[in-house]
């Protein structure tokens, strides 16, 4: 997976972007709701919330030392990967953030999670190989 998070110093928000090929990710959701409906080549309403709660619990993000909650706010398909899109809102500055990830680490034990992270000028990125599943950043 590739997460992109950007600050927007404007709107004081976390905008991020989780990018998983979808083929994988619907495998994943298959396996962890078991009995139900998944097909993210027909993205309804009740995969939308299956979606949620699985990057919810897989991904969490902690801005100055603070958890935060993140609203999601849909996905879409493109090409080979299913985009999901979500924003934090409240954050006038980013001095620290700790990101733990574990998207698709029960599904590939060779998963990678790619994070880009750009606040103000500055961007940093960052490679999480399973089982690892924890970062901090500076800015």
């Amino acid at each position: 997976s590739v997460i992109e998070i950007n600050l927007n110093d404007k709107e004081q928000t976390l905008e991020t972007s989780v990018r998983i090929f979808t083929d994988d990710f619907e495998n994943t959701l298959k396996a962890r709701f078991p009995g139900s409906k998944v097909d993210l080549y027909q993205t309804k309403a009740a995969t939308d919330s299956l979606i949620s709660f699985y990057i919810r619990e897989k991904l969490q993000l902690h801005v100055n030392g603070k958890k935060v909650g993140f609203t999601y706010l849909g996905s879409e398909r493109v090409q080979e990967s299913t985009w999901c899109y979500l924003e934090v809102k409240g954050v006038p500055s980013v001095k620290t953030l700790q990101i733990t990830n574990s998207l698709l680490y029960e599904y590939k034990k060779e998963q990678i999670n790619m994070h880009h992270v750009t606040v103000g000028a500055e961007r940093k990125s960052y490679k999480l190989d399973n089982p690892s599943t924890g970062f901090n950043l500076e800015f």
